[in-house]
């Protein structure tokens, strides 16, 4: 079994083609529905950690679903659960 990965989309990490925007909360935020592109590199897996920006911080989101888009490739829609550190 693969080790999780944290991918950063914290606050001055939100680039062209490393974004994402936030399309539902649920539960007061426990659960967020999200689209997003990037990471450049290894792509969002299930069970992988989201850091998504909150202000000036960063909260972290574990990914419970993720659906890669065939165009753009790096396009995904993802379901995200709270997961404090």
């Amino acid at each position: 079994m693969r080790a999780a990965t944290t991918h950063d989309y914290g606050p001055g990490k939100r680039i062209w083609g490393h974004d994402y925007a936030i399309t539902r909360t649920i539960d007061g935020g426990q659960q967020l529905k999200a689209s997003g592109w990037g990471p450049g590199g290894a792509r969002i897996q299930q069970g992988d950690y989201l850091l998504l920006q909150n202000g000036n911080r960063d909260t972290r989101y574990r990914v419970a679903e993720v659906e890669y888009c065939l165009d753009p490739a790096d396009m995904w829609h993802a379901t995200l659960d709270f997961a404090p550190r």
